[in-house]
């Protein structure tokens, strides 16, 4: 039952009906009075705080125009809903990461953290490129750019995918404002009468699979250490239509799983047999640990039977403000990307485009992704070490590249309870529940190691080895602290 306490200050010039209204206001917003709970009487208020009761009157008849209290008549005042769009409990953690996972703050070790700290943004860099383009261009710059993207950017992106054997015309690439934006035109592209039916692994990115949520019908399947269950997979495409599969298949989030050349091609098969395509997002494997980086989904592809729609972010790689990602779009289905694109908006940011460019032609961006595959690997090297002394978890798969550790806490543990534990220590990490398109597996955790410093991840390591320690069994799911 929610506590309810209203307090006021006769000596403040501020009214008593005002005071009661952003007293119970606060309380409800905050959630220390839950939906439902019943407030007390007018009466009750008036006598406990020696007030006339159209005072109370007054600050209840507020909080009913604000929607925040319902009279039945009989019975009293109750606290509404006041949104009906509601948020899982399980994703509440992924909202918090926003707020301190996305962000450096003090005496807190962030294994949450999807993106580089800021740290390694090339902020020098950046600045003397947006000199040279504004010098360059001018005002003009700054007007709507071509829908599809600046020209000559794709222009020189198709020329660098081809180092990588993804052959691609400037006109089969889009640029987006970012991945999810991307994702969104995916959506619209394959919506029709009925939802579109989508395929995605279990566990998934999280914002993937939020953005799909609601407009396509899901379908999953468990992910293992070298891709699906293909034999799997064809059986579900034998009883039903699929309009694409969305997959990262170099160091998967959260998993680290990079797909074997023999499940890739037998993808790229069941994607020809069946007639569904196949979207790649490739935010990772510019990350590789080790000497060869992994080849694309995409380099696979089969010219003028393409079945991959590849999208790749330059968010992570130089700095999420950027906000630049590109999709290579087979030729049948350009047309209707850049009217969705229109609709969604009329231009990505024309300067960051340029700055792009220059990043590329200048060499910068190469320079750069050295420096950050040589910091990670060294951060991803000490974090398995790490892991594999600390009993009670265990490491599901042993990435080479990505952000991403996966971890199987001991069954006893659950992750969301784990997640909290860890939050009051001054460890921030992700719950596996968040991962998966219902809520099971919750004793696995995802474990991000490239915010931390070298110091921060063996103090962070030691405070969650401590937190597994106090973790007492009540029953096969529960912790107790």
């Amino acid at each position: 039952m929610s506590k309810i306490n209203i307090y006021i200050d006769k000596n403040s010039k501020e009214s008593l009906y005002l005071q009661i209204y952003q007293c119970l206001k606060k309380q409800i917003l905050s959630g220390d009075i839950k939906v439902g709970a019943k407030l007390p009487s007018i009466r009750q208020v008036a006598i406990k705080l020696d007030i006339n009761q159209n005072t109370v009157i007054q600050s209840y008849n507020i909080l009913e125009k604000k929607g925040l209290i319902k009279k039945i008549s009989g019975k009293g005042c109750f606290v509404e809903q006041i949104c009906e769009f509601e948020i899982e409990q399980k994703e509440i953690p992924l909202i918090e990461s926003f707020k301190y996972g996305q962000n450096q703050i003090i005496e807190r070790i962030n294994f949450s953290n999807g993106t580089p700290s800021s740290k390694y943004f090339p902020i020098e860099d950046y600045k003397m490129f947006f000199d040279e383009v504004i010098r360059e261009y001018g005002g003009e710059i700054f007007q709507y750019q071509n829908v599809q993207g600046v020209d000559s950017l794709r222009y020189l992106l198709s020329e660098e995918f081809e180092k990588e054997d993804i052959f691609v015309k400037k006109e089969n690439i889009q640029i987006t404002s970012g991945t999810q934006q991307a994702l969104d035109i995916v959506i619209k592209l394959f919506s029709k009468e009925t939802k579109p039916t989508v395929v995605l692994s279990d566990p998934t990115y999280p914002n993937a699979l939020n953005i799909f949520k609601g407009w396509c019908n899901i379908k999953s399947l468990d992910i293992k250490e070298d891709g699906w269950d293909l034999k799997e997979f064809e059986e579900i495409l034998k009883e039903e239509k699929i309009d694409f599969v969305y997959e990262c298949i170099n160091f998967q989030n959260p998993t680290g799983v990079t797909w074997s050349l023999e499940k890739r091609e037998q993808l790229l098969q069941l994607a020809e047999k069946y007639g569904f395509y196949i979207v790649e997002d490739d935010s990772f494997s510019d990350f590789y640990y080790t000497e060869t980086k992994p080849k694309t989904l995409k380099s696979l592809d089969k010219l003028g039977q393409e079945k991959v729609i590849y999208v790749k972010t330059y968010s992570k790689i130089l700095m999420p403000g950027i906000g630049l990602a590109i999709m290579t779009v087979p030729e049948n289905l350009m047309q209707r990307v850049l009217l969705i694109k229109y609709g969604l908006d009329t231009t990505t940011s024309g300067i960051n485009q340029k700055i792009l460019e220059k990043f590329i032609v200048k060499n910068k961006l190469h320079e750069h992704l050295s420096l950050l595959r040589k910091e990670f690997g060294k951060k991803q090297k000490l974090c398995l070490k790490l892991l594999k002394k600390i009993q009670g978890l265990s490491v599901m798969h042993k990435p080479n590249g990505g952000f991403f550790i996966w971890v199987k806490l001991s069954d006893n543990i659950d992750g969301e309870k784990f997640y909290l534990k860890c939050k009051e220590e001054g460890v921030a990490l992700l719950p596996g529940a968040l991962f998966y398109k219902d809520k099971r597996d919750v004793c696995k955790i995802r474990l991000s190691f490239i915010s931390p410093t070298l110091l921060e991840i063996e103090k962070g390591l030691e405070i969650l080895e401590k937190t597994l320690s106090l973790c007492k069994m009540e029953n096969s799911k529960k912790c107790s602290y």
